[in-house]
Parts: structure tokens; sequence; C-alpha cells
């Protein structure tokens, strides 16, 4: 999924934002420096979701008997999917 810069600087702001208000957490940096990692997880995150869903794909092109479109390439694909993503994310 892609997003633009200024979308992934809106989310990130409402982060802060929503934190803030919220009393969760006392910042100990400046809230640039804050918002500039956060833009660059959410940016790590959506990488690795395509990465996971380009990956998927090719693992279950390599499945001749699954066509296409149904229950079971869904169910397959979803499996593969989760199981790229989180081999990924705890890198």
């Amino acid at each position: 999924m892609k997003y633009s810069k200024d979308r992934i600087r809106n989310i990130a702001r409402n982060i802060i934002k929503n934190l803030d208000s919220n009393k969760v957490v006392d910042f100990l940096v400046a809230r640039d420096i804050l918002l500039s990692e956060i833009e660059n997880v959410i940016e790590d995150y959506f990488k690795i979701n395509v990465q996971a869903y380009e990956a998927a794909l090719e693992e279950i092109k390599k499945k001749k008997k699954i066509m296409a479109g149904s229950i079971e390439w869904d169910i397959t694909f979803n499996q593969i999917y989760e199981q790229e993503l989180n081999k990924r994310l705890l890198k």
C-alpha cells in the first residue's frame, strides 16, 4: 500500500497529538525528531508489507494445483502472506 509523504506525516502528527492529549507519555526529545522517527517507522512498515505481498504472490504462483480466484487460493495466499509478514517483522 502506497501513501504519500503528506499522508504519512499526517498520520504521524495524529499519533503524537493523541499521545500528548491523553498524557500517555512524556516526550524526552523534540517533536520534530519524534515526528521524523514515527514517519520512518510507518514507511518501513509499508515497505515490509509490500515485500511480504510480493513474496506471497511468487510463492503461490509456484503452486500449480491452486486455481487463482478460488477460496483455496485466498486461504493459501493469506497464510503465506502472514508467514512472510511475520518473517520480515521479526528480523
